[in-house]
């Protein structure tokens, strides 16, 4: 339950910081154009980014910068966003394989947690909820766990996705760009009016929403493929049911906030959100196969 309960704050959290993103709009106009003063250029000094503050100064400039490098090199501002995604994730690579790790473990040890909160179920006096916390520990110790690991990571992660949504609103690579013949600043719901223009960009929004449901089902489904492969599957069958039924909920939960928020977001931040997606199921793959297997 404690697990649980974990996930929750961790889903409320995002939903709220994502909730926060799209009100704060101080960096475009009305019409979602990004204001002039507020356009990062190449060269637009560190200094002049201090005034606003720390996220501004320390992850906004950087990102946008290195969109703007990248597109001096390739002339390519959705290639430039993608490529950017990538080196962050690469460079994160190490500091990430372990909050992995410990998340696909913990997936695969829900059973025998499962087994001891069963075991003390109904039983509410101190000294069983002692004994209960102990045997709790005890297998978190054998198994090397640490049931904060899985989260950590995803939210130190959190500033850089706040920080990539205003890069991208005000890199002027990504202002000044184009795809497919529409600018990067445009938003699906203005690409789904003008379907016969902006169909390529709906289809980008739409893999977007695809990737995100598959990265946060990978570890599950992998984590479920080998609980059925062990014995003690059937004795807690209904009862991962029971979980996966709530996780299930979550999962749709973030989904739809994600996919009603990003209707209104440049298209370019949907390119970002697809990359980010397609990377987090190769390295949980990856993870399983090299570390947790």
């Amino acid at each position: 339950m404690k697990k649980l309960n974990k996930k929750k704050l961790l889903v409320l959290l995002l939903l709220i910081g994502l909730a926060v993103l799209t009100g704060c709009q101080r960096n475009v106009d009305t019409n979602g154009v990004t204001l002039p003063e507020k356009v990062i250029y190449l060269d637009t000094p560190w200094k002049a980014m201090m005034n606003e503050g720390f996220i501004s100064a320390l992850l906004v400039w950087p990102l946008a910068q290195a969109i703007n490098l990248v597109n001096s090199w390739t002339g390519s501002a959705i290639l430039s966003v993608a490529i950017v995604t990538l080196l962050f994730n690469i460079i994160t690579l190490p500091f990430t394989i372990k909050s992995t790790v410990q998340m696909q473990k913990m997936q695969e040890l829900n059973p025998k947690l499962q087994e001891i909160q069963a075991k003390y179920e109904g039983r509410t006096d101190d000294q069983s909820r002692l004994a209960q916390a102990q045997e709790m520990q005890q297998l978190y110790n054998k198994y090397d766990l640490n049931p904060l690991g899985s989260i950590v990571t995803p939210l130190l992660q959190f500033p850089i996705l706040i920080a990539m949504y205003y890069a991208v609103q005000r890199a002027d690579a990504v202002v000044s760009g184009t795809a497919f013949g529409m600018p990067l600043s445009t938003t699906p719901r203005t690409a789904a009016a003008n379907m016969s223009q902006g169909w390529p960009l709906v289809l980008i929004f739409a893999l977007m929403i695809i990737s995100q449901f598959l990265s946060s089902k990978i570890s599950m489904w992998l984590a479920e493929k080998k609980r059925k492969s062990s014995r003690s599957y059937k004795a807690y069958a209904d009862k991962g049911n029971r979980q996966a039924s709530q996780q299930n909920v979550m999962t749709i939960s973030l989904l739809a906030m994600v996919g009603v928020l990003g209707f209104g977001w440049p298209i370019a931040m949907s390119v970002y959100w697809l990359i980010n997606s397609v990377i987090n199921i190769l390295k949980t793959v990856y993870v399983q196969k090299r570390y947790v297997e």
